[in-house]
């Protein structure tokens, strides 16, 4: 998200044509796309993930603890009335008695109203995992407040922080005065989004009516406008900064069609679902270099989700290309993308960068980026059960979301440096403030998913999971990022057979071991797959997975000198002191940018095998310290999410010693 924003440009003609009211014509239809499932397609999204009111987090990991750190904390410190400031203003609707603003920064200006989207997203998930009656009565009110301006407006189901000129603006009418609003289809769709958790997680159905308008508005004034003017809108292809950044709005309208089967709802979705960007992504081409991020992953978890919904083929291919080409030819080893929120060109990582050709600079990794790239690879695993797909969750969720929140106060960060710097900590309400505070409530999200009478066990978190339609209760515990064993325990068992699928994780060392009673299984348990174990268990089976790990290097694609040490599934970071740091790290997410970073010691050694130059802390089964390694010795390495409030690096130049 970026506050600079450029006059669209359009890049080729397309078909003049006056869009009419929706279903009797088709916008997308006009716009060159397949708007309607071609004969003989179906819904591929056969796997679902268990959410947030069946999968809750047990003590035993960093993710809980943070978790209960926002809880009591971060999230539970919102005044809902001050979410609800910039919505009553615009309604002229009376404030709460003793609020006299909204929330400073981002969420009063461009952004206006995101924040209370992102709130009720992460207030209702919230309040599903962990039971709080606080978050569910929060979330209730704000959604009866929400109604109150809705109806209020009387704008044929218009909700924003904002009046309707800023659509005005955008579409290209004479004279309109958006007041300072950039992205207005951006904090739509996190408003939308957040009434639909609401009504997924605590069941408010007057969340569904509010959205359903919001929709009905939104749909209408879509289709009044010529294939033109949408082009011109939702083109974000001619500049770094696109002038109009519109979220994941395809997701959004694609998930209440699931509810409503309402074909007006997919018609909409699909006209954020850009020719020029679905096209070449479907041949495989990666023309991502250049663009704006997050605009365009948020873009592709839209597009994904229309391809489950109707099994589109080209939208299924293009939307598994660009998590290809994202993960394999965009990412850093933490699993987050971006220099200074764009993507440089293929293989780009070590090496000088789209920001002014500066090396692994601050800039690296924005949280938003990877909170929606887990949607997407969430998306693609409910088509095809890749452990693959499940690998790069687990990275990028250990090792950039969940290392992103600050363990001690739960502050976040926007950007995640890599080499040298410092993270900052947000101190206002920007975008990667609104997707923080939801990333601790989705970590229940990923961990198991469902088919049939088949699990699948993606993630070895402490948890437990109730699978009510199966009448299972499955507690989990062990955490791997200690190296502990996992301990899966049948506590309630069902009345059929399950099939309960365990990833074996790619970076698994040794070989595997699985025992159920304490009698070992004879499994095919090869990295980055699964082993299927079918049968119908009792109350009291206990299955322990044993999954060993090893120290190893990751060579960066274009730098191959460049090194990163993971543990297992763990990203190490060295600990670099806090020479020239401000005294807090807390700021605007560009605050400390320009403060030189520390230098980062080169690794020497006749060695690429990291376990002959890094020594185990004693007491601390993740955490080394470099040993005859020449420049770097000394250097204490632990995991990325455990080093906070200094300078660190998880990239090292290793060079070869000759053996004397």
């Amino acid at each position: 998200m970026t506050k600079t924003f450029h006059m669209p440009f359009t890049r080729r003609s397309m078909l003049k044509a006056t869009l009419a009211a929706l279903p009797a014509h088709c916008a997308a239809c006009d716009l060159g796309q397949s708007a309607h499932p071609a004969p003989g397609v179906a819904p591929v999204d056969a796997a679902r993930a268990f959410l947030a009111t069946e999968a809750r987090l047990l003590p035993g990991s960093p993710f809980y603890v943070r978790q209960e750190l926002h809880r009591k904390g971060v999230l539970a410190s919102y005044d809902p009335d001050k979410l609800l400031y910039p919505y009553r203003a615009v309604a002229q609707l009376p404030q709460k008695e003793g609020v006299d603003k909204g929330y400073d920064g981002w969420d009063s200006g461009f952004l206006r109203g995101h924040m209370t989207g992102h709130y009720l997203s992460a207030a209702s998930r919230m309040a599903a995992a962990t039971g709080s009656t606080l978050f569910r009565n929060r979330v209730n009110y704000i959604v009866g407040e929400l109604s109150k301006c809705q109806v209020k407006l009387n704008l044929d189901g218009y909700l924003a922080a904002f009046s309707p000129a800023a659509f005005d603006q955008l579409e290209g009418k004479p004279g309109a005065d958006a007041e300072g609003i950039g992205v207005p289809y951006y904090t739509i769709q996190k408003i939308m989004s957040g009434l639909l958790d609401a009504h997924a997680y605590v069941g408010n159905q007057q969340a569904l009516q509010i959205v359903t308008g919001m929709a009905d508005y939104f749909g209408k004034r879509l289709a009044a406008l010529q294939a033109t003017q949408i082009e011109r809108m939702f083109r974000t292809d001619a500049s770094r900064n696109p002038q109009n950044e519109f979220g994941a709005m395809g997701d959004v309208l694609t998930e209440l069609f699931k509810i409503s089967k309402d074909p007006r709802r997919l018609d909409a979705a699909r006209m954020f679902n850009r020719t020029w960007f679905v096209g070449p992504l479907a041949e495989g081409e990666d023309r991502l270099g250049g663009l704006h991020a997050n605009t365009h992953i948020a873009q592709a978890v839209g597009l994904a989700n229309c391809a489950n919904a109707d099994g589109n083929p080209e939208e299924l291919k293009a939307s598994e290309n660009f998590w290809r080409l994202v993960v394999h030819k965009h990412s850093f080893v933490n699993g987050g993308n971006s220099f200074n929120e764009w993507f440089d060109t293929p293989g780009t990582e070590a090496g000088p960068s789209i920001d002014d050709r500066k090396v692994l600079p601050p800039t690296t990794a924005e949280t938003c980026n990877t909170h929606n790239m887990l949607k997407l690879t969430a998306r693609l695993f409910e088509r095809t059960r890749r452990a693959e797909l499940a690998d790069y969750y687990e990275r990028a969720l250990y090792n950039h979301v969940l290392a992103s929140v600050a363990p001690d106060s739960g502050a976040m960060t926007y950007f995640t440096p890599l080499h040298g710097d410092f993270r900052t900590y947000l101190n206002g309400s920007f975008c990667c403030t609104g997707s923080g505070i939801e990333n601790t409530a989705r970590y229940n999200e990923g961990i198991y998913f469902h088919e049939g009478d088949a699990l699948w066990v993606n993630l070895y978190i402490p948890s437990e999971l109730n699978w009510r339609e199966a009448g299972i209760v499955l507690r989990q515990h062990g955490d791997i990022t200690r190296g502990q064993p996992v301990r899966l325990k049948v506590v309630k068992a069902g009345a059929k057979a399950i099939a309960l699928n365990l990833r074996i994780p790619a970076w698994v060392a040794k070989p595997v071991s699985v025992r159920i009673n304490e009698k070992p299984q004879h499994v095919d348990a090869k990295p980055s797959s699964y082993v299927s174990l079918r049968r119908q268990w009792k109350a009291g089976d206990v299955i322990d997975l044993t999954l060993p790990a090893g120290l190893r290097l990751e060579h960066a694609r274009d730098v191959s000198s460049m090194v990163s040490i993971f543990y297992g599934p763990v990203l190490l970071a060295g600990e670099l002191g806090k020479h020239n740091m401000p005294g807090s790290d807390v700021g605007d997410k560009d605050a400390y940018l320009k403060i030189a970073r520390a230098p980062v010691p080169d690794i020497v050694s006749t060695s690429s095998d990291p376990a002959d130059w890094l020594a185990p802390i004693p007491g601390d089964p993740s955490a080394f310290k470099i040993k005859d390694a020449g420049p770097a010795n000394g250097i204490v390495l632990r995991p990325l999410f455990d080093l906070h409030h200094q300078r660190y690096s998880v990239y090292w130049r290793l060079l070869k010693q000759q053996e004397s």
